[in-house]
């Protein structure tokens, strides 16, 4: 009985002291120098903030440490709460919502852990809390530098914005992925009736008729592509840019943009959509045309 009594106090002083240990790492007092190295031993601590000042697509893309929330430096702190006036060197007229900031990062005595990819945009933005009275920051560098195991993956290809239906892009659907980050929207119509039938807002006129054809294209047997149709290459990466681009094409019925479409796709174009005709768009962004309207 004595021996079990035994027994149980030492497990009961394992316990304790366990707990104690535990207690202890779940605590950061703002000397510790955590880095990429080290920040696993610290991700528990139910003190301190961890905060990634990547951009969102930066994170679904490349990966991201588990435990850090993000708060992106250039989709949303930067031109709303800062502006850089002299690159990464921060001045405290870098500061233009100082309110936009305490609310963000909260109580000014709270310990915040903060990374970005090099360190570079955490140790700024630690710049001008810091000026602000924020006491316990600590830059613990970049995510390239962090290779342990509270990382999840990236898929290596998302570019912050929402994937594009099965189906594809249509006029049914089209308003849903009109501000597309430097995606190219084209209408194939001729100038004139885009002024007299009217247009989608965020499409550009490249006319078929009046400038593609007989100079990028020539058709040799109506709407039936043919990879000889293409006589000037440079022309069409002149007007569509890089190959890997998202481009959304349309005319009237989709006959046009769907030609087209197979041409930029013979050249090595890979993320080319036809919407089809506005003469089925129904939408929200449709700017009226004047019927009267002539050159």
């Amino acid at each position: 009985m004595k021996r079990i009594a035994i027994v149980l106090i030492a497990a009961l002083l394992v316990v304790a002291f366990t707990g104690q240990a535990f207690a202890q790492q779940r605590r950061v007092t703002g000397s510790e120098n955590i880095t990429m190295d080290t920040v696993d031993q610290y991700l528990m601590a139910d003190n301190v903030r961890f905060i990634d000042f990547r951009n969102y697509g930066d994170a679904m893309r490349a990966g991201y440490i588990a435990g850090f929330e993000i708060v992106p430096f250039f989709d949303y702190l930067e031109n709303r709460a800062l502006v850089r006036h002299d690159g990464w060197n921060f001045t405290p007229r870098d500061i233009v919502d100082a309110a936009m900031l305490e609310r963000l990062f909260g109580p000014k005595d709270r310990t915040i852990v903060g990374i970005c990819r090099l360190g570079i945009r955490s140790n700024y933005v630690f710049q001008a809390l810091a000026h602000l009275g924020w006491t316990n920051l600590i830059n613990a560098g970049g995510f390239d530098d962090y290779d342990g195991p509270n990382r999840i993956a990236g898929d290596g290809t998302w570019r912050g914005v929402k994937a594009l239906p099965v189906g594809g892009v249509n006029m049914d659907n089209v308003d849903g992925f009109l501000d597309r980050p430097g995606a190219k929207y084209v209408d194939f119509r001729n100038v004139a009736d885009k002024y007299t039938d009217g247009w989608i807002d965020g499409f550009e006129v490249i006319s078929f008729f009046e400038f593609l054809e007989d100079r990028a294209l020539v058709r040799h047997d109506g709407w039936n592509f043919r990879e000889a149709n293409v006589i000037d290459d440079f022309l069409l990466e002149d007007l569509f840019g890089a190959r890997d681009r998202e481009i959304f094409l349309m005319c009237l019925s989709g006959a046009r943009s769907g030609y087209v479409k197979q041409a930029l796709e013979a050249i090595g174009y890979e993320n080319v959509h036809n919407v089809g005709g506005i003469r089925d768009y129904a939408g929200e962004n449709r700017v009226f045309g004047d019927p009267t309207f002539s050159f």
